[in-house]
């Protein structure tokens, strides 16, 4: 069996480096949740202050524990792929709803200071969307225990 020359031969059908940087790529897009979650336990009472001024119909503070599961729970989903597509879409919905409920720079004067502390969280917000929907139409991703097993896929 000959190989060309510019390939390199790989166990189980993967070279090392395609097992391990879609998770090195959710890790990165993850990073800032279990933070968030943290800074939600750490400053419950301004946290649930917060959620109680966004207008929605629904306790703060059960939106808070809302949040915060799904930072964690979530993160870990993704970050192990598992239900990975299911929970993207879920975080690109938060996502956008985070960037329109406490972001609403549009609600302030161009250049303002309070523009600027809304514009840039509610861009990264989108570009956090992006990301998301990258994983939700990646489905041949694997899970974590079979992307790092050196047995043969059929």
């Amino acid at each position: 069996m000959n190989r060309p020359a510019n390939e390199l031969p790989v166990a189980g059908g993967r070279c090392g480096i395609d097992r391990i940087l879609p998770f090195l790529a959710r890790a990165c897009l993850l990073v800032l949740f279990p933070f968030s979650a943290l800074d939600k336990i750490m400053d419950y009472h301004n946290a649930v202050a917060q959620a109680d001024a966004s207008g929605m119909p629904i306790p703060g503070s059960l939106l808070l524990l809302l949040g915060g599961c799904l930072e964690v729970f979530g993160s870990l989903g993704i970050l192990l792929n598992v239900y990975a597509r299911q929970l993207a879409l879920v975080f690109c919905f938060y996502c956008v709803a985070t960037a329109v409920l406490f972001h609403n720079f549009w609600a302030y004067p161009f250049g303002s200071p309070d523009w600027m502390n809304n514009f840039w969280p509610f861009l990264k917000n989108i570009g956090l969307v992006g990301g998301f929907l990258f994983v939700a139409t990646n489905a041949h991703m694997e899970p974590i225990a079979r992307a790092f097993s050196l047995r043969p896929r059929p």
